[in-house]
């Protein structure tokens, strides 16, 4: 398979949350003949949903072990960071998904860890994220990343850089 650029990947991932964002919307409007139809066709968008998503962390995995970050920007990060894993903890949607508060507390965990370097800490912490975004949840994922999370998302912007 082709590699592809982590923005493309991302990309595709918004244009799959529309059409499926489009499909809901529509299987809520349709006659009841129809819903069965829309509703196979949402689960199909799932699936390639979930392929890519898979393909997306995959390569921000691969790109987060090659990066190279300065101690001083990994501890402001990994401090932020546990912060937001905080926030998260709190919001109703993840604790009521007891598999999100697990890998929420293994991040905080990670980032907590004594005597290791904030850059091994981050960089630890990090892989973890696939488990987080999950489109079963029904949030809006991007939404919620970039609102609680907003240094994990400048941090991958300049990954993508």
């Amino acid at each position: 398979m082709i590699s592809r650029d982590l923005s493309d990947l991302q990309s595709e991932v918004q244009e799959y949350y529309k059409q499926l964002a489009g499909r809901e919307k529509g299987k809520r409007l349709a006659r009841f003949e129809d819903k069965e139809l829309l509703q196979q066709q949402i689960d199909e968008l799932k699936i390639d949903i979930r392929r890519v998503e898979r393909e997306y962390w995959l390569r921000w995995q691969a790109e987060i072990a090659r990066l190279t970050i300065p101690e001083a920007d990994a501890e402001i990060f990994a401090s932020e960071l546990v912060g937001e894993v905080e926030i998260l903890q709190i919001e109703p949607a993840v604790q009521s998904n007891a598999e999100l508060m697990k890998v929420l507390q293994e991040i905080k965990a990670e980032l907590s860890k004594p005597g290791i370097p904030a850059a091994g800490k981050l960089k630890a912490a990090i892989p973890l994220f696939p488990g987080v975004i999950s489109y079963e949840m029904e949030l809006d994922t991007e939404g919620l990343l970039r609102r609680v999370f907003p240094t994990l998302c400048s941090l991958a912007d300049k990954i993508k850089k």
